[in-house]
């Protein structure tokens, strides 16, 4: 009779043990699903990063105004009847 309960503890134990793996393991439930979550942020921060490169791929393509407006904030252009003027900070 004590060996049968000595063998249903270590029984117990095992399961114990293997369910603690099973959530809380290196590849257990709890890290998949904090794996899982930390993915689908990755995911919509992607989508999110797309939709707007395809807008500004739209206003590149058939907003002139907005395209003269880049030509002279980025590229320091200007049409042929104005000055710029560049101020350059001391250190």
């Amino acid at each position: 009779m004590h060996g049968k309960r000595v063998i249903g503890w270590v029984v117990i134990a095992g399961l114990l043990c293997g369910a603690g793996f099973f959530f809380f393991g290196k590849q257990g439930i709890y890290y998949l699903i904090r794996d899982q979550r930390a993915k689908s942020a990755e995911i919509r921060q992607g989508r999110h990063t797309i939709d707007s490169l395809r807008q500004e791929i739209a206003r590149l393509t058939s907003d002139t105004a907005y395209i003269e407006r880049i030509a002279r904030e980025k590229l320091g252009m200007a049409r042929p009847d104005e000055k710029i003027y560049k101020f350059i900070e001391k250190r």
